[in-house]
């Protein structure tokens, strides 16, 4: 790190001193010799003054010989007299570069400065004028071989021939490898894109293909229609040999799904849904779709979940293949969240974009929460609001330590821009954006949301042009009458108790209460306390750890509360905006519950008695509660807990009402927060208390689990709860789903894999089975075999929990390389291994030899490595283990990731359970032995 930064010094001084930045023309040329100083631009950031219209492009690759050219022609408007065109290359060979104004064109020297992945065009001749300019770059390169950029692609028939494809990930900052460009998403422009492909093969993009031309010798050239305005990142082309299926959607735009041959009769869900969601959002934002096509592709090899590229979103082959037969009800939720998020980006994301990655929550929180507002609407039999919470909860574990981040917080280069892909963009930002719906109305923020697509369309923007647009809801003369907003803009509101109103003012400032929110990271924890009709508030920044620093500033949020009581059932709310304030009841309340069904973004503490009151009603009669209520109660006292607000056998009483508890989310909710503390005794051997605590979950959940049938019968919240239960009763060898699961195994291990097994239960059934060598062995035969990605993934997750040591030491070495597995699924292979008692160790020294390998793969600063560094150590609870975690990531340098956000948070999730350890593993013990009986 300090060497970096002296040369970055270095090099700025030099330029100061030769007076070279772009724009200070007249002076003393520019150095042509690529690498060698000056380079003409200082900053990571390109210069703002030159702006791409017009990219022609094209690309000619070579599946043989995994190499690819092109050539680029740009139409510039430069805005100021500039010496030199700053823009972004990385490893691409730049053949040539002319200047296509002059008659002939003039050639242009190139000097490139691979810190910034940036290359500088100029001449010894002339200075680029403002106005109008093309210049064409042509170039060549390998195919990457990670994730990224136009990389290589594999997948393997049923007869053994492995095939190639290429395909394209430009998010967030891997155009350049493809291309030379201005590769930030405020440099938007139209594409013109041709793609030169050999017979046996296709190629899709963006746009319909106009034309395909024969070149001769079995060459053929594709042309495809001009783009809408995009950013570069949003760019996509794809060769293969894929076949397809297509619907036109009643708006008439034509929706196709692309995956391998062997595959396609997966693909017919996926078309359906895609339809669906697009209309529906073409209706909800009232503005139409404007493309005239949007495929769909299932990549083999894919890292991200999945990706919104205008017209051709791009998924991993789990995400968007369903099979009738094989696919479980979680997985066609799953599917149709997927879909949903990368269509909503079409308009959240394409349509408009944010102008820098600092804000690249208003496109992945919008998306987030626009995919449980859609699936809602468009299929409410899956049940998605059920999950929601979970979202919250996410985002709140890894907020609720001083290493996050405010939602919009400043980045420059790609690893700090990899990084903002994480809860807090996504998750976060979803649940304050419910947050903010509920507090301004549903109808008032939809209508809010419409203003701020149509007025921002095809441009970049900011925070507060969408605080702007939610702020003038009431002020915009544009379709007024089209929604109905409950009275929510007249004057003449009727009067409401002041306990029931949100605003105690006339006007309403959005940006005031959401900068809040979105500039600072953490979120409050708000302390209730009740003392006759009177509730007394206080608010504070919810921080575990112990940084006294941080906890020691006042940082304040204008929250949007409610809340219930044991009188009155209604929704009440109330705008804190200070530290204290004070709420008052028409009448004396045995509880108060905040927070109602989690709308908003807090932790809540009930002092003087409350929590005793609510775990008392809990008790008696927990109907009364929600269940996403009864959720966010476990969630809370259990998180007090961390913060030593509340004793552990506090928490724990509350949680013994879950012996009659029925509904999905309090149930894997009380297995979240229960569940990890035995997984932290398993890393400090303490193997009595362990195998207590393990006895009081099975009896605590043993009614619901003898309640479970082995079927597909019920709603989809129920089959996911089936699932889960009997898998935890497996694994927690209840002797009941053992026999059962056994029986089952061995009957469709004889029947060679043909006997249907309930695919809600399969995964329960493949666990049991992958404990012995020949139950594990014919499973990864299973799943090599296998056409149906939901099908390979229950495999490839029973076989992580296998108890056998050698078998998961070898499913490790043999990922690396990427021929038993596909290498993207490496990091959930190594985070399921970790998470296994028998494998945890193995998990970590994987990682440490291979860290390198990992980096280089999927990238310093990606999802990938982070879950990874986070994922494989977040259950040590030892000084040793912490130790040997610190000193490992401090041996690695910067650029093998040692400033990485994501270290630190393993590195104080360690220090949080150590901490947690010390202090109430003494409560646990004397709390269970009083239990035990």
């Amino acid at each position: 790190m300090l060497l970096r930064s002296r040369f970055l010094i270095c090099l700025r001084f030099v330029i100061l001193l030769s007076g070279l930045f772009v724009g200070n023309h007249g002076q003393t040329p520019v150095n042509t010799d690529t690498n060698v100083l000056p380079f003409p631009w200082t900053k990571m950031r390109l210069p703002d003054t030159v702006k791409p219209q017009h990219y022609d492009l094209l690309i000619k690759p070579n599946l043989t010989s995994l190499t690819f050219s092109g050539s680029v022609e740009i139409l510039l408007e430069v805005e100021k007299d500039t010496r030199a065109i700053i823009l972004h290359s990385k490893n691409l060979q730049i053949s040539r570069a002319l200047f296509l104004d002059s008659r002939p064109p003039l050639d242009l020297r190139v000097s490139e400065f691979k810190p910034h992945d940036q290359i500088a065009l100029f001449s010894d001749h002339f200075t680029f004028t403002r106005g109008r300019h093309v210049i064409r770059l042509e170039f060549s390169a390998n195919l990457s071989d990670n994730f990224h950029g136009f990389y290589k692609g594999t997948y393997t028939t049923s007869s053994g021939e492995v095939r190639i494809l290429a395909s394209t990930q430009f998010e967030a900052t891997y155009a350049r490898l493809a291309f030379p460009c201005f590769d930030e998403p405020a440099f938007k422009a139209n594409f013109t894109i041709r793609v030169q492909r050999e017979s046996r093969h296709i190629s899709i993009s963006n746009m319909p293909k106009l034309r395909s031309v024969d070149l001769g010798d079995g060459l053929f050239e594709d042309q495809f229609d001009t783009s809408v305005k995009m950013s570069t990142y949003l760019v996509a082309f794809i060769i293969c040999d894929f076949p397809s299926i297509s619907k036109k959607s009643q708006h008439g735009v034509e929706i196709s799904v692309y995956t391998v041959p062997e595959k396609i009769s997966q693909a017919e869900y996926a078309l359906n849904t895609a339809v669906t969601l697009l209309d529906f959002y073409d209706d909800y934002f009232d503005i139409p779709y404007p493309l005239p096509k949007h495929d769909l592709a299932a990549i083999p090899d894919f890292q991200s979940g999945a990706m919104e590229n205008w017209g051709l979103s791009t998924y991993r082959e789990s995400g968007l293949l369903f099979d009738p037969e094989k696919s479980s009800s979680s997985d066609k939720q799953g599917i149709t969240k997927v879909i949903a998020h990368e269509l909503a980006h079409q308009w959240f994301g394409n349509l408009v974009t944010m102008q820098w990655w600092n804000d690249l929550w208003l496109n992945e929180g919008f998306a987030k929460f626009m995919e449980f507002v859609s699936v809602n609407i468009t299929h409410p039999e899956l049940q998605v609001d059920d999950y929601f919470l979970e979202k919250c909860f996410t985002a709140m574990s890894v907020d609720s330590l001083s290493s996050s981040h405010p939602i919009s917080t400043p980045v420059e280069n790609p690893a700090q821009i990899s990084e903002m892909f994480d809860d807090v963009s996504y998750q976060k930002g979803a649940c304050i954006l419910n947050m903010l719906r509920d507090f301004l109305t549903p109808e008032a923020f939809k209508y809010g949301i419409i203003l701020y697509l149509k007025k921002h369309s095809y441009q970049n923007t900011a925070n507060a042009h969408l605080w702007e647009s939610l702020t003038n809801i009431c002020t915009s003369g544009s379709d007024s009458g089209r929604l109905k907003l409950d009275g929510f803009c007249s004057k003449k509101r009727p009067e409401t108790p002041e306990s029931q109103k949100w605003f105690m003012e006339d006007s309403i400032d959005v940006r005031a209460i959401m900068d809040t929110w979105t500039l600072q990271e953490g979120f409050p924890l708000i302390t209730v306390e009740v003392k006759g009709r009177e509730v007394l508030l206080k608010q504070e920044r919810f921080l575990k750890g112990a940084d006294s620093t941080k906890s020691s500033q006042k940082v304040l949020w204008q929250v949007p509360l409610t809340y219930i009581t044991s009188q009155n059932h209604e929704v009440q709310r109330f705008l804190l905006k200070s530290e204290r304030d004070v709420l008052h009841l028409p009448e004396e309340v045995k509880w108060v519950k905040f927070n109602v069904d989690l709308r908003g973004f807090y932790v809540v503490h009930y002092e003087s008695g409350g929590w005793d009151a609510l775990i008392k009603q809990l008790q008696d009669d927990h109907t009364v509660f929600s269940s996403n209520d009864r959720a966010s109660l476990i969630h809370d006292i259990f998180q007090l807990v961390s913060i030593e607000k509340v004793r552990l056998d506090e928490a724990l009483n509350l949680s013994v009402y879950l012996s009659g508890e029925s509904e999905i989310m309090p149930v894997t909710q009380g297995f979240s927060e229960l569940v990890p503390l035995y997984k932290l005794m398993e890393k400090r051997n303490m193997e009595e208390l362990e195998n207590q605590l393990k006895g009081h979950l099975v009896k605590l959940f043993k009614s619901l689990i003898d309640k479970q049938s082995w079927t597909d019968e019920g709603s989809v919240s129920e089959r996911v709860l089936r699932n889960y239960l009997l898998l935890f009763a497996c694994v927690r060898r209840y002797p009941s789903c053992i026999s059962t699961a056994t029986d089952l195994f061995q009957r469709w291990r004889e029947s060679d894999g043909k006997m249907w097994l309930p695919v809600d239960v399969r995964l329960v059934v493949f666990t049991e089975g992958a404990r012995t060598d020949e139950g594990w062995d014919f499973l990864l035969e299973k799943y090599l075999r296998s056409a149906s990605p939901s099908e390979k993934s229950l495999i490839k997750a029973a076989l992580t929990y296998s108890p056998l040591t050698h078998k998961l030491q070898w499913l490790l070495d043999r990922s690396i390389d990427g021929n038993i597995l596909k290498t993207h699924e490496l990091p959930s292979l190594i985070i399921s291994v970790s998470k296994n008692q028998n494998g945890y160790k193995l998990a970590w020294e994987f990682l440490k030899a291979n860290w390198g390998k990992l980096v280089k793969k999927f990238d310093l600063g990606s999802s990938a490595i982070s879950r990874m560094a986070v994922g494989v150590t977040n259950q040590y609870s030892t000084r040793e283990m912490l130790e040997e975690v610190q000193s490992f990531f401090t041996s690695l340098t910067p650029e093998q990731g040692s400033e990485l956000r994501s270290i630190q948070q393993a590195l104080q999730k360690i220090q949080e359970n150590i901490r947690w350890m010390d202090k109430n593993i003494p409560l646990l013990k004397v709390w269970l032995d009083a239990h035990s009986s």
